[in-house]
């Protein structure tokens, strides 16, 4: 793990912090989608608790594209890995996007995830592959007014890695 913060005590807390609110955020992220893409009942604005920017945008444009195709998750997504690859808190420049960030790579596994239609049956092709890896980027622009609780998805980026075992 690196981090851009200069090193001590408080500098460390605050890095081990920043980690541990960024790895439980991507646990309750992955809740979240898994919810809101479930339930076509759910409001998409749900997303907002756990994802910002590009991020959101993207699982926002998915999850309304599916509903209006009368397509419905059935299942949950499991974390089977997770790794933090970076901490910066640098927050010296928020309205460019210098905030604190954490970057964390996830193994994820959608093995006991379906996608249905509207008759129940899957859509879900057989190529599809149940594992992959994504580096995420979770970032706080609240980092002055909320640091503990500002951190939201902003990025997610999937990874040419081999899958993790099961």
């Amino acid at each position: 793990m690196t981090t851009t913060a200069t090193p001590s005590s408080s500098s460390s807390s605050a890095s081990d912090a920043a980690t541990a609110t960024a790895t439980n955020l991507l646990a309750r992220y992955f809740e979240t989608v898994d919810q809101v893409r479930s339930d076509p009942a759910a409001s998409v604005d749900k997303l907002k608790d756990v994802a910002i920017g590009i991020q959101l945008d993207a699982q926002s444009n998915l999850v309304r594209r599916e509903r209006a195709d009368g397509r419905r998750q059935v299942g949950t997504t499991s974390v089977a890995v997770s790794k933090v690859q970076s901490v910066s808190l640098d927050n010296t420049d928020p309205a460019n996007g210098v905030v604190p960030t954490v970057v964390v790579d996830v193994c994820w596994d959608v093995s006991d995830v379906d996608i249905v239609d509207t008759t129940g049956k899957s859509v879900v092709t057989p190529a599809r592959q149940d594992r992959g890896w994504t580096r995420y980027t979770v970032a706080n622009y609240q980092w002055n007014d909320d640091p503990e609780g500002g951190w939201r998805v902003a990025s997610g980026e999937d990874l040419e890695e081999e899958p993790c075992a099961p």
